[in-house]
């Protein structure tokens, strides 16, 4: 599949933060998906790179170039009707989470989703994960040795993967003596390099970490809704019988993560088990959204409202409500700090050590 692999405040009193903040959690209805174009390509170029989008997204099979259409065709697995019915819930979930934002909610067509071989998966995503959103394409992969007989994984990822594609998204458009160039931007809220500072595709992705904290953690939240589907109910039997417990438990021992960060145990292996990922990520976002909180208990009721803010900035793309509220909890510059988080684990251990200490000074 000829998919390239785009892998793209200031301080206020308190005063003026609870008066912002009161601001931001007064939703109205936004349309939704606004694809936003920048560059210095002109309005023509910008617009059609806009409508290839809006192709990509609602047209997505007619606007692959014919080599896409011919590998999916030719390696792509058909859907089964439980797979049809996982999308059609990660659909529905985040509708249900964009309503609740304010966001105009829309349906991703299934054809938009990719359960295609290992080796083509390597091909196309450099071997990256199980599966990948590509933004400029408007599409997911799914690596199929890790999905086919596993739907409970699968719908977790779909819902995952469903997450950032209805996220915000902004391509820049460049044209260099004749040759238009199109790059990914900003991808719900974090912000790759500009062309202008030498986009080369390895780069520093800004906020990425918060990124995918966000999207895992409404992951994990959606994992019980998931669950109860009738579809899944044998599924569900298994995960609650005794000897399902005991095997997460060991793996929960094994791989020092949270019995509740197990998606998925079987008898398979000994490495028979899927797991949400980002959990030092959102060890750190939890524990923003916890001081938050605390600062702010007449906006907030529950650190869930507060998760609610950075789920929305996710849909819109607009950092500001909450940078003030990052600032506003841990001193001037905090949010500039949690946007060097990345994805890596150590990073996040650092992050969060470095706003504690921030916190602590703020008291």
């Amino acid at each position: 599949m000829s998919m390239v692999v785009l892998k793209y405040f200031r301080h206020e009193t308190v005063h003026t933060l609870r008066s912002s903040c009161r601001r931001v959690i007064d939703y109205h209805m936004e349309k939704g998906p606004e694809f936003r174009i920048i560059g210095d390509a002109s309005a023509e170029k910008k617009d059609e790179a806009k409508k290839e989008i809006e192709r990509a997204l609602f047209n997505h099979y007619d606007s692959m170039p014919s080599e896409g259409r011919e590998q999916m065709d030719k390696f792509e697995y058909p859907k089964s009707e439980k797979e049809l019915a996982l999308i059609d819930f990660a659909n529905e979930e985040t509708d249900r989470l964009m309503s609740e934002a304010g966001i105009e909610p829309y349906d991703i067509s299934a054809e938009n989703y990719h359960i295609i071989p290992p080796e083509l998966y390597k091909k196309v995503a450099g071997g990256s994960g199980t599966a990948e959103t590509f933004f400029m394409v408007q599409g997911m992969i799914f690596d199929a040795q890790h999905f086919r007989d596993n739907p409970v994984y699968f719908g977790a990822v779909a819902l995952h993967e469903t997450l950032h594609l209805k996220a915000h998204f902004s391509a820049e458009v460049e044209d260099k003596g004749g040759k238009v160039n199109k790059t990914p931007y900003r991808e719900g809220v974090s912000a790759r390099a500009s062309q202008k500072d030498g986009y080369s595709g390895a780069y520093h992705n800004h906020f990425k970490g918060l990124h995918e904290a966000i999207v895992s953690a409404q992951e994990k939240k959606s994992l019980y809704k998931l669950l109860d589907l009738p579809l899944l109910r044998e599924e569900k039997k298994w995960l609650m019988s005794g000897e399902a417990k005991d095997l997460r438990k060991k793996f929960s021992d094994k791989i020092k993560i949270p019995e509740d960060d197990i998606i998925w145990v079987g008898k398979k292996s000994e490495n028979d088990y899927e797991t949400i990922f980002y959990q030092k990520q959102r060890h750190v976002l939890n524990y923003i959204c916890v001081e938050i909180q605390k600062e702010f208990p007449d906006l907030y009721e529950s650190t869930d409202d507060v998760f609610k803010e950075f789920l929305k900035a996710n849909f819109t793309g607009r950092l500001l409500p909450i940078a003030r509220l990052v600032d506003g909890t841990f001193g001037e510059g905090s949010f500039r700090i949690l946007g060097n988080m990345t994805a890596e684990k150590e990073s996040a251990v650092l992050t969060l050590e470095t706003l504690k200490k921030a916190k602590t000074r703020q008291v």
